[in-house]
C-alpha cells in the first residue's frame, strides 16, 4: 500500500544502478520482501486501521515517508542475501561483470548491520507518533506496548547491544519487565494503578507531575532489576524505594484512587483488634 513503484523505492535505497531495458527493476525483485515487511509493520506496530490512514496520506507527508523508509530498509535487509545470487541452468552463481566485482562478505555484513540499525532508529521515531492516531492505544498493537512501563524500542539503548536486532532484544526485555511489574503490582503498586501508569507512559500524557515522578521512579527501579545478573533476587531488594512510593499513594488518595480501591492497598491497612468488655476471650 505504501511503496508502489521503483521510483519510490530507490528514494530510500542509495547507490542503486538504473535497470536497463529488459531487466527486472529493483522494485520488481523486492516485491515479495516489501509485501512481507509492510505486513510485519502492520501486525506488530501500526494496526490495520492506522496503516490504512498512513497509506491515504500525501506522498510527502513526514509520517508516510517515515513508514516507507522503514519498509524499504527492512525489505532491503532481508533481500540482500538473494539479490546477488542468480539461478542458472548449471546451478547458483553470483552477479558480476568486467566492471564490477562482488562485494566482500565483510562489506555485505557491515551494510546489513547498518540497515538494521537504521531501521530500528526509524521504528523508534514511528513509535513516538503512533499514540496520536485515533484508536491506536486501544488496538491490539497499542495494548501490546502498553503491557510494560517501557513501551518503546528506546529501552534497548540502556543495554549493551548483545544482538544487532533491537526488535528481538525488545521482545526479550519486555518479557522480563512484565514479570517484574507483576511482582511490584501485587506487593506495592496494584494492578489497577499500574495500568494507569503504563498508559500515561505510552501516551506521554500524565495526570499530574506527581504521576510523572512516580513513573520515573518505577522505571528506574525496574531498570535496576532488568540490568541485574539476577533480576528475580534484585526485585526483593527494592523495598526501600517501593515503600516510598506506597507512602505517596497512601498520602494522596485524590491522586491515586485506583490504588486505594485495590486489594493491594488492604495489605497496608490491616484490621485492628479492639478489646471490648463483653468479649468472650482475649487474644495476645
Amino acid at each position: 500500500m505504501l511503496i508502489t513503484s521503483n521510483e519510490q523505492l530507490v528514494e530510500f535505497i542509495p547507490n542503486t544502478m538504473t535497470s536497463v531495458k529488459g531487466e527486472l527493476t529493483l522494485f520488481e525483485k523486492m516485491m515479495p520482501f516489501l509485501q512481507k515487511t509492510e505486513k510485519w509493520l502492520e501486525e506488530n506496530f501500526t494496526s490495520t486501521e492506522v496503516m490504512a490512514v498512513i497509506a491515504n496520506m500525501e506522498a510527502e507527508h513526514p509520517t508516510r515517508r517515515l513508514a516507507c523508509n522503514i519498509i524499504a530498509v527492512d525489505a532491503f535487509y532481508h533481500a540482500i542475501p538473494q539479490l546477488d545470487v542468480i539461478l542458472t541452468p548449471n546451478g547458483f552463481g553470483i552477479v558480476s561483470n568486467s566492471n564490477l566485482a562482488p562485494a566482500s562478505k565483510e562489506r555485505v555484513e557491515r551494510l546489513m548491520a547498518a540497515l538494521l540499525q537504521n531501521r530500528d532508529s526509524l521504528l523508534m521515531q514511528l513509535m513516538a507518533i503512533l499514540p496520536s492516531f485515533n484508536g491506536w492505544t486501544a488496538s491490539e498493537q497499542g495494548m501490546f506496548f502498553a503491557a510494560t512501563m517501557f513501551p518503546s524500542l528506546k529501552v534497548t539503548l540502556r543495554f549493551p547491544q548483545q544482538q544487532e536486532n533491537r526488535w528481538n532484544q525488545y521482545l526479550a526485555i519486555r518479557e522480563e519487565a512484565i514479570a517484574i511489574e507483576e511482582f511490584f503490582a501485587a506487593q506495592y503498586v496494584s494492578k489497577e494503578l499500574l495500568e494507569v501508569l503504563r498508559q500515561e507512559v505510552l501516551t506521554g500524557q500524565y495526570r499530574s507531575t506527581t504521576h510523572r515522578r512516580v513513573c520515573r521512579i518505577l522505571q528506574a527501579v525496574e531498570m535496576r532489576c532488568l540490568t541485574s545478573n539476577d533480576p528475580s533476587s534484585t526485585m526483593h531488594f527494592q523495598h526501600g524505594d517501593m515503600s516510598e512510593l506506597v507512602n505517596t499513594f497512601r498520602n494522596l488518595p485524590e491522586e491515586f484512587p485506583e490504588w486505594h480501591s485495590s486489594h493491594t492497598a488492604e495489605l497496608y491497612q490491616p484490621a485492628v483488634f479492639e478489646n471490648k468488655k463483653d468479649s468472650q476471650g482475649f487474644w495476645f
